[in-house]
């Protein structure tokens, strides 16, 4: 049993300017958390040589989608979305800016490090799910694959394409200005951010919208309680818990590869150091073009089999990297796993901005992200006890793991897929009813 096919939007139908200031203050946050990814650990390289204490960095990056992300969903269901996304950032750049005030005076230690990208991450875990999440909010129902295509394409854009190859030319010139450009960045998606509630403000609300309407829901409950209340929904779901599964385990997958590709590309597929950044980069051109593509595939042939595939794509692109000793070919089986994995995120989307019911959905998306995001680092340190018997070996293992989700939760992604294709369908309809 299939759902609706979802409705076909016409092409020349716009996402409207409250979108598109929401797309632009996405991509200058994710040119900040690219700028300050590729920074940190280039000051901390110049602090010490142990790499425990480099590999600190990454422990400070997952900590907060374990301990913070729970209490961000309960936030992200009791205030206006957009508004705390402007004042995540807000902090987040304050952070940032405190850090670049510290590298300017040279006083820069790595317990400093660590806090902050602690604080930011932190940020990160209201502000990236309160921008996809209100996406919906921005958008007409029927247009919604297409506003998360624009999403996930202006965050591989600006995060992987511009941030990283900018903030080491950046750094090259002086360890300051990565660090105040990502404190601007953070300022200005703020900035926009509040002008996007501004104008929502002078929007008129139609009757009975519940995203329109969340600024004036009541904090009528504990945090405790409502913390309870999420977790007992996410547990108490079966597609929910199951779809958070797959996942993860997608994800430790994914970063079973990733842990020992800079051993892999140089050693074993012999790229030269000035064209490791443009092997890394391929991914984000597969996942460009998958966001451009997205919607359309969809429509094409149907949601369903553009998640499978997805997945299986992920499982295949990491499995075939490891078989190979051919850089070309590694290549474009990494911007597989790009083009597969974008298409997949966004034809999932709407599972997460429409079937979750409305009050729930920031401590349901909260909660699937730190399950997600907790078993990365396990991922990553299977990898790296692979990699000592062979660099190949993540890479495979990592891809038959993805692979075999795919097999064993092959009918919860038919499930959700039904139901997105069902809740696309309503919003389409409720777009056509008159108002």
């Amino acid at each position: 049993m299939t759902g609706a096919p979802p409705a076909r939007p016409e092409r020349s139908e716009r996402l409207g300017g409250a979108f598109h200031r929401l797309l632009a203050a996405c991509g200058l946050t994710n040119l900040g958390d690219g700028m300050l990814a590729t920074a940190l650990p280039l000051i901390a390289a110049t602090l010490t040589h142990d790499p425990l204490a480099v590999s600190g960095l990454l422990a400070a990056r997952f900590l907060p989608w374990l301990l913070v992300a729970p209490l961000s969903g309960v936030l992200l269901d009791r205030v206006d979305r957009l508004r705390a996304m402007a004042a995540a950032n807000a902090v987040a750049a304050a952070a940032v800016a405190v850090l670049a005030a510290v590298v300017a005076l040279g006083r820069a230690e790595l317990w400093i490090l660590y806090t902050v990208l602690f604080l930011v991450v932190a940020c990160e875990t209201v502000s990236d799910p309160a921008a996809r999440i209100s996406a919906a909010r921005l958008v007409p129902g029927r247009l919604l694959d297409r506003a998360n295509g624009r999403l996930e394409g202006m965050h591989l854009v600006a995060q992987d394409c511009a941030a990283k190859p900018v903030a080491g030319m950046l750094f090259a010139v002086a360890a300051l200005l990565p660090v105040a450009g990502t404190a601007l960045s953070y300022a200005l998606c703020s900035l926009l951010v509040a002008s996007v509630v501004l104008l929502l403000r002078r929007r008129p609300r139609p009757d009975g919208d519940a995203d329109a309407a969340d600024a004036e829901r009541e904090p009528a409950e504990g945090v405790l309680r409502s913390l309870r209340e999420g977790l007992a929904h996410v547990f108490g779901d079966r597609l929910i818990l199951r779809m958070m599964f797959a996942n993860a385990g997608t994800m430790a997958g994914i970063q079973m590869a990733t842990a020992v590709m800079v051993l892999h590309v140089r050693q074993v597929l012999e790229v030269p150091v000035a064209l490791y950044g443009l092997f890394i980069a391929t991914i984000a051109v597969g996942g460009i073009a998958g966001a451009a593509a997205a919607s359309r595939l969809v429509l094409a042939v149907g949601r369903r089999t553009v998640m499978t595939a997805g997945y299986a794509g992920m499982g295949a692109g990491l499995a075939a990297m490891g078989l190979t000793d051919d850089a070309r070919l590694a290549a474009a089986a990494w911007a597989l796993v790009g083009v597969s994995m974008t298409t997949s995120n966004i034809a999932g989307s709407v599972f997460f901005q429409a079937v979750v019911p409305e009050h729930l959905r920031g401590r349901v998306s909260a909660a699937y992200r730190t399950v997600g995001w907790g078993l990365a680092p396990a991922g990553a340190l299977a990898g790296g006890l692979l990699g000592r018997i062979d660099l190949g070996l993540p890479y495979l293992a990592g891809g038959l793991l993805v692979l075999g989700t795919v097999l064993v939760f092959w009918r919860t992604i038919a499930e959700c897929a039904r139901l997105c294709d069902k809740a696309a369908a309503r919003l389409a309809a409720a777009d056509a009813a008159p108002r």
